[in-house]
């Protein structure tokens, strides 16, 4: 009864109002200040002891919500001072956050629960390290798309020694996984990485211990996708179709999606468009089980082979959606990525302006995370974009610069397009400013170095601008010459429209 008065009193007097009164009373504050002040105005034994029946309450209550109602727990066991508890339910907080495709949310909970550890000590029960690991690998894995190279770094570093101790293999092997992917797509390589080398071998090694393929086929695709994407596609597709049907188990494994749409983009590099085509349709099938990321990734691995296939009306509305995606989820290398792809379109397209804005975004994200994967490319695109645009004297790096930093990561595929970027900037001078055998050269050289890689569709427009150079010099004979290897292998990839423009050009 007193309960009751003292309810009436504060209603009537306007601090609280009646919200519920089913299936039983339930009162809010008027105003937040109200809230905060009742709450500090409590001992702070009483909030803990309160914070403990909440929480326990709740456990009690909703058994079968414990994901959803994970956050809410793991605050109030943090307030009660129930360290394990709350950690444990940060845990379940952030799994279930990555699920519906919270990952910066996940990541602010991995740190919660890090916070509350105690320092790491060797000598602690097994079941502690465990915890610790397991968190700080989360923690890693939920910000492995926006956090840059250095804080990557101090977060997995500590773990490969901490999981070579606890002595679970797998465990280990995820750990030396994370730290593969990582040192690899910002820049690394094993002939001269010694961190990527030893993860590589620990994970084959592990494989092997365990007699497990697929940990070994995880280690082989995180190769595979290195070599796809800095030019080595014949050697990086054969050894990702090998492992493709072991790594789509392996759905919690970031490195699994990436690699399953660097094969359908080497495919689409390699002119194999339909062979493209159902490795897109493959990793959307998965992406549909995944996280944003995955669904990211699949969708810039669609909206790239739209674009080399020639189909840009389809690849910029695609591209688009990735980079809408991956801003809202702060997915920072997807935003590279997709930006670079909606650039390269509108680039194409004509669309200057907009290409100028999306390369800009992908530039700055990529050097705010240190992907250097990237960047020597965006900074030659944005040269010849500028060049376009009436500006010859873009500010950045150089082309001389950005080749160096492409030999520097062993970018074959980013040297060629940088050289190949470098040529059509010097045909869009004025006459009088062009060095004509430079950009003649310039040419001559992409394209051996894409026929090199197997990239047709490349060589194939490289020559279909050489020849249009050529024709502009008064070298009529080898300017159709290229322009007719140009149509002929064009309409042999099924790029169609291009080489029917060029067929109209060739007849007038």
């Amino acid at each position: 009864m007193t309960t009751d008065l003292a309810l009436d009193t504060l209603e009537a007097r306007g601090l609280i109002r009646l919200a519920a009164a089913q299936p039983e009373l339930e009162y809010l504050f008027r105003h937040a200040l109200l809230q905060d002040t009742a709450y500090e105005s409590l001992l702070k034994q009483e909030r803990r002891s309160l914070h403990q029946v909440v929480g326990t309450a709740l456990e009690e209550l909703y058994p079968d919500r414990v994901g959803e109602m994970a956050a809410v727990l793991a605050r109030h066991f943090e307030q009660a001072g129930d360290t394990d508890k709350a950690i444990d339910y940060l845990k379940q907080a952030a799994k279930f956050a990555i699920d519906r495709n919270a990952i910066t949310e996940a990541y602010e909970l991995y740190g919660r629960a890090s916070a509350l550890l105690p320092p790491y000590d060797e000598t602690a029960p097994a079941q502690v390290r465990r915890r610790r690991i397991e968190i700080e690998l989360g923690r890693a894995q939920a910000g492995f798309t926006f956090l840059g190279d250095e804080e990557q770094h101090q977060i997995l570093a500590p773990l490969v020694a901490q999981s070579a101790q606890l002595g679970d293999l797998r465990l280990e092997a995820d750990v030396h996984l994370a730290v593969a992917l990582q040192r690899q797509l910002h820049g690394g390589r094993p002939v001269d990485d010694p961190e990527l080398a030893l993860s590589l071998d620990r994970v084959n090694e592990i494989g092997r211990e365990l007699n497990d393929p697929l940990i070994a086929a995880l280690a082989t695709s995180i190769v595979g996708l290195y070599e796809i994407f800095s030019g080595r596609m014949l050697e990086g597709v054969a050894r990702l179709e090998e492992v493709q049907p072991l790594l789509e188990q392996k759905r919690d494994f970031v490195g699994s999606s990436f690699a399953l749409v660097a094969l359908a983009i080497g495919y689409a590099r390699l002119g194999d468009f339909d062979k493209a085509q159902e490795s897109v349709r493959k990793s959307k099938a998965l992406a549909e089980q995944g996280d944003v990321v995955v669904r990211v990734d699949a969708l810039i691995g669609e909206s790239t082979l739209h674009s080399i296939r020639g189909d840009l009306e389809a690849a910029v509305p695609l591209a688009m959606q990735c980079t809408q995606l991956a801003e809202a989820a702060g997915a920072s290398a997807c935003v590279v990525a997709s930006n670079f792809v909606l650039g390269d379109a509108y680039m194409r397209q004509g669309q200057f302006a907009a290409a100028k804005i999306a390369f800009d975004r992908s530039e700055e994200i990529a050097q705010v995370t240190e992907q250097r994967v990237f960047a020597p490319s965006i900074a030659a695109y944005l040269r010849s974009l500028g060049a376009a645009m009436g500006d010859f004297d873009a500010h950045g790096h150089t082309f001389d610069q950005s080749i160096e930093e492409a030999r520097d990561i062993g970018d074959l595929f980013g040297e060629a397009t940088i050289v190949w970027k470098r040529a059509e900037t010097e045909a869009k001078k004025p006459v009088a400013e062009r060095d004509e055998a430079k950009m003649l050269a310039d040419y001559a050289t992409a394209t051996a170095s894409f026929a090199d890689m197997g990239a047709r569709p490349f060589v194939a427009r490289i020559d279909r601008e050489w020849g249009h150079e050529l024709l502009a010099l008064g070298r009529h004979d080898e300017g159709r010459a290229k322009l007719t290897a140009a149509r002929d292998l064009m309409a042999e990839l099924g790029i169609q429209r291009e080489a029917d423009e060029l067929t109209a050009e060739l007849a007038a």
